[in-house]
């Protein structure tokens, strides 16, 4: 407590920087006495914040320490309010800089300094076919791999977690919170949230890590030359690197090569392997790490959007693919799962999977999607040509006899990511971070010649041109324009939406971004979207807020052997327990005689529903019917007895709790020391409404918090302020289930 009480007189003595000391009988400068109130106002916050900790430290009570959070932030405002008369300061508005100068300092002093960042590999025990490092796979097959990784011998069956830590990280956690990004996210993307519980639960005597998930693609993504340009903060030799040879430029002198960026069928086939499962064992590889480190074996498992699916499917696996002897379930590896902006998955639909599905299943694990991606067209189990109309005869004899579709092994959005818009982010923030509006973004900087820019040239980047229009953008100016949910990218992809702030004035010719540090923002983004919601699926509602700062996002783009999007999401392989829809002229049927048969409307829409089949939570038909856990093993679902929390934003995906009422149904009770063991997950679906339902709670080990305003990033980007329903109740909830 000396060492924080210390840190609170420091913070005093840098709001002393704004005051001016006046002589005695000196006439007062207006100015001169507005910055010594702001500096009294800014070094006061800082002050109520360390005693507010301190006390919650000594007599735990959030609800207390909220209170005093929010009073200390009500006498800064009030302060810099009263010292901001009409004209009589230099600055104005500026309030939201100052507060988070001392957020800043405060977040870093109860961490020891800036919170600590290590990317670690270990070997999992997922051994794909045709994965390079699997026994029998020839490496050589694939160049562009063999240039990253400077020979044969390279091996991809790794599960990677970035660890975020407070001090030295010598310090054994008490707890270890494991989080798996979203769809296209990577590790950094929970950069902020852990930047801002660590330190928090730190002051209330718990020592606490985030250990953040890359999925095994990650591996694949060619970031050498990215990381040489972070050494030198240099954004050209980042632009270089990824686009040079497009653009015609001389390789720098720090880099001995470019990039290489793998299509979608012959340099990645092998990506169709990587099921759901595999996922979830290289997930188990870490929690099994984080429980050897971790004191009692304190690991809880969380993710964001897509990342609560995988939460939810590791939690629900039997991990014991033999089929003899007990299960070894991964909720009994965890204290509690977190779902972050994601309903994570449900048992509803499960169970009803026909033959016809259960047979594609089998042979798309069993090579026919290997085949299908690496030729990109349809093939056979052994990979022999086909179409889905001919299957009976094509792939007569062979393993179940279906025909499988070609699909690309990762994500593309066509006109909108891929990855080297993905890449294109590391270069715009390393430029942000230096010169944030004082010259053109990177990416539209003609290079030797007119014309001869990234975006104009690289043909994966032309689709900037129609999201950013032509406009000249300043390097924040067109972060902030991607990322921001007003902008037209969050109106396509909701994935990305960020309340970040607001276009900005033109500057020397470019357009600026306003920072929500920069003071008042424009009403036109602050819209009021009525009041909450009573049915579902729930709509957005609630008094929008600029929650996310674009400052303290810019180094998680690039920052560390990591980043914060996924370049090559492995969708082919996350696809292999899911069956097409099937068009069928005659709904009541599916058979391959009429796949492909004209028809529409109601009979296209009957026919879907019956044909396009999935499964969520619950692979028994599969896995126990047909024996086939080693495609997947989810049969613990009704068992999962941890606790669960999940968080919301009503601007986002998961607008109301009752977003998380499947999950809480498709579960069992929860049977932790802070639960009742009597208390329902979900006591109440219809009362007061569907959208708001009645859940357990603590002792039914089933919360849900909705963050008013807050759109689909922000629930891990957003500042730790008063508007934030996450942080502090998910600090409650690590404390509360720590063991």
């Amino acid at each position: 407590m000396l060492r924080r009480m210390v840190g609170a007189l420091l913070m005093v003595g840098v709001a002393a920087v704004l005051t001016t000391a006046v002589p005695a009988g000196a006439a007062v400068d207006p100015a001169d006495l507005c910055k010594d109130k702001k500096g009294k106002a800014t070094g006061k916050k800082a002050l109520d914040k360390f005693k507010a900790y301190g006390k919650d430290g000594k007599v735990p009570n959030s609800a207390k320490l909220s209170s005093d959070l929010s009073k200390a932030e009500s006498r800064f405002q009030k302060g810099f309010s009263m010292a901001e008369t009409p004209g009589s300061c230099e600055v104005e508005d500026d309030s939201a800089k100052m507060e988070a100068v001392v957020d800043d300092f405060v977040r870093d002093f109860w961490c020891d300094g800036p919170l600590g960042q290590q990317t670690v590999a270990i070997p999992s025990a997922a051994e794909p076919a045709e994965t390079p490092g699997t026994s029998g796979v020839n490496n050589a097959a694939y160049p562009k791999l063999v240039t990253m990784f400077g020979g044969t011998s390279y091996d991809l069956n790794n599960a990677t977690y970035t660890r975020y830590y407070c001090g030295d990280g010598s310090e054994q956690p008490d707890a270890i919170l494991v989080l798996i990004p979203g769809f296209e996210g990577g590790a950094s993307s929970f950069r902020i949230l852990a930047d801002n519980t660590i330190p928090r639960a730190r002051a209330r005597g718990l020592a606490v890590e985030i250990w953040a998930f890359d999925r095994r693609g990650h591996q694949i993504e060619d970031s050498a030359g990215l990381d040489i340009a972070e050494g030198a903060m240099d954004p050209q030799i980042a632009l270089d690197w990824l686009y040079g040879g497009e653009l015609g430029l001389t390789l720098h002198p720090s880099l001995s090569r470019r990039a290489e960026f793998h299509d979608n069928h012959v340099d990645t086939p092998f990506m169709a392997n990587w099921t759901s499962l595999v996922l979830t064992r290289d997930i188990d590889a870490v929690i099994e790490q984080a429980r050897a480190v971790a004191a009692n074996q304190n690991v809880f498992l969380g993710g964001h959007s897509a990342g609560t699916g995988f939460t939810a499917r590791y939690a629900a696996t039997n991990l014991n693919l033999s089929g003899i002897g007990s299960p070894d379930p991964g909720y009994a590896k965890v204290r509690g799962l977190v779902l972050l902006e994601g309903g994570g998955a449900s048992t509803a639909s499960d169970g009803t999977l026909t033959t016809d599905s259960l047979d594609r299943i089998e042979d798309a694990a069993d090579g026919g999607l290997f085949y299908a991606v690496r030729d990109n067209a349809p093939r056979c189990v052994d990979g022999t040509p086909c179409t889905v109309a001919t299957e009976g005869v094509d792939c007569l004899g062979l393993g179940k006899g279906k025909c499988t579709r070609t699909v690309s092994s990762y994500a593309v959005l066509p006109g909108l990511l891929n990855p080297r818009i993905l890449a294109s982010a590391e270069p715009v923030s390393i430029q942000a971070s230096n010169d944030p509006d004082g010259s053109l973004g990177i990416l539209q900087q003609d290079q030797g010649a007119p014309g001869n820019n990234a975006i104009a040239v690289v043909p994966q980047l032309n689709a900037l041109s129609l999201l950013l229009g032509s406009t000249p953008y300043s390097a924040t100016g067109g972060l902030g324009a991607f990322l921001d949910d007003d902008g037209v990218v969050a109106d396509i992809a909701s994935f990305v939406a960020t309340s970040i702030g607001a276009e900005g004035p033109l500057v020397g010719g470019l357009a600026t971004w306003i920072e929500v540090i920069d003071g008042t923002m424009p009403g036109v983004v602050l819209p009021n979207w009525g009041l909450a919601p009573t049915t579902l699926p729930g709509v957005i509602w609630g008094q929008e807020v600029e929650a996310t700062r674009l400052d303290r996002m810019l180094t998680i783009f690039f920052k560390g052997a990591t980043n914060f999007t996924d370049w090559y999401y492995p969708s082919a392989g996350l696809g292999t327990t899911s069956v097409a829809g099937i068009c069928s002229a005659n709904p009541g049927t599916c058979t391959a005689g009429n796949v492909g048969a004209a028809c529409s409307g109601a009979n296209q829409a009957a026919a879907n529903a019956q044909c396009s089949q999935a499964i969520s939570l619950n692979s028994t038909q599969l896995s126990v019917g047909r024996n086939r856990r080693d495609i997947e093993n989810l049969t613990e679902a009704p068992n999962v007895n941890v606790p669960v929390i999940c968080f919301g934003g009503s601007n986002g995906l998961t607008t109301v709790p009752g977003s998380f009422v499947a999950f809480g149904q498709s579960i069992g009770a929860c049977t932790a020391p802070s639960c009742s063991g009597s208390t329902p997950r979900v006591v109440n679906a219809s009362t007061p409404n569907p959208a708001f339902p009645t859940l357990g709670g603590v002792a039914g080990g089933f919360e849900a918090f909705i963050s008013e305003g807050y759109s689909h990033v922000d629930i891990v980007t957003a500042e730790d302020a008063p508007h934030n329903q996450v942080v502090g109740p998910l600090v409650d909830f690590l404390l509360r289930n720590a063991q």
